[in-house]
């Protein structure tokens, strides 16, 4: 039987004592995740990194997340979690990557092929990233998720690495803003007890809105090429295998733009919207809409209509 740091079903735990402790696995996601959540997280996207076999991304899909990703360097907890998370028939996504490593190492890790979370959580996870890779990180984060929830502890620190105490990791996020800390749970009569915290930061230029606040430009723009956008927003909800070439919207830019570009240059962009509309459909958004002060949409029309033929209710955005 494969041996997995999580308590996963058909694996075996690392270690026994850690599948009924307050610290570990359910436990850890009841004590120090649970109470940072919001009652509601329809529509919101929930991302771990060092997910391991995809425990707490299962029990962020139970909590009602529409789009969860994981990431983690291993390969055999990552490839038994994908096995499980098939054999109960879940959505979340686990990334085999690597967020940097020893002597430098950057590893793997592409934050661009992540959608803009809602939630990125790293349980015990930071400390064992270099601290140049872990720096660069921390600054795209800004671009790429509204919450960050670090989950940590007292440990052995190494020069070349982030720090793990709650000091230093105030300083890397000391320009956004702390919501919230536990620490102090009780380790009476726990199986398997540690000293853990856990502290929410909330980034200071990406917010939810109600999608229906998102003002768009419809009278600088015609009304026929807005329809046609909806109109692919539509035909992709529906079914993403169809011919974007058989399309209004395609028929839509060649009339505005014949004679003007070439008729690859047409097709390259119609795909690339396409498939852009596909990919929001199934991974979520990979960027923020981005708004005016008055709420104004400045880019982001294409994934504002599939949003919106997908039904959701709201939208992360970055205000200019």
């Amino acid at each position: 039987m494969v041996k997995i740091y999580q308590n996963i079903p058909g694996m075996e735990c690392q270690n026994n004592n850690r599948i009924n402790s307050k610290f570990w696995n359910e436990g850890k996601w009841d004590n120090f995740v649970v109470p940072h959540l919001p009652e509601d997280c329809t529509d919101q996207t929930f991302v771990e990194m060092g997910c391991n076999a995809g425990l707490f991304l299962m029990l962020a899909e139970d909590t009602g997340f529409r789009h969860v990703v994981g990431v983690d360097k291993d390969k055999t907890p990552v490839l038994e979690g994908l096995k499980y998370r098939d054999s109960i028939g879940y959505k979340y996504k686990i990334i085999k990557s690597t967020l940097g490593g020893q002597f430098g190492n950057p590893g793997n890790f592409n934050i661009d092929k992540l959608p803009v979370a809602d939630f990125t959580l790293m349980s015990t996870f930071h400390y064992y990233i270099d601290i140049n890779s872990w720096i660069k990180y921390v600054d795209r984060l800004r671009n790429k998720t509204r919450c960050v929830l670090i989950i940590s502890r007292h440990t052995r620190q190494d020069h070349w690495r982030a720090l793990s105490d709650l000091k230093p990791v105030r300083r890397y996020f000391r320009d956004w803003e702390e919501l919230g800390m536990i620490s102090g749970i009780s380790k009476d009569g726990d199986p398997s007890p540690r000293d853990l915290w856990s502290v929410l930061f909330k980034n200071p230029v990406l917010e939810r809105i109600n999608i229906d606040e998102v003002k768009t430009h419809k009278e600088n723009s015609t009304d026929e090429m807005y329809i046609a956008v909806e109109d692919l927003a539509t035909l992709v909800r529906d079914n993403d295998d169809i011919d974007p070439f058989e399309t209004e919207y395609y028929r839509a830019w060649v009339k505005r733009k014949q004679g003007r570009w070439s008729s690859k240059r047409i097709k390259t962009f119609v795909k690339s919207k396409f498939d852009l509309m596909v990919s929001i459909k199934s991974n979520g958004l990979l960027e923020p809409l981005m708004i005016q002060q008055d709420n104004k949409l400045s880019d982001g029309g294409h994934r504002l209509a599939i949003l919106k033929a997908l039904g959701y209710k709201s939208v992360l955005v970055r205000r200019i």
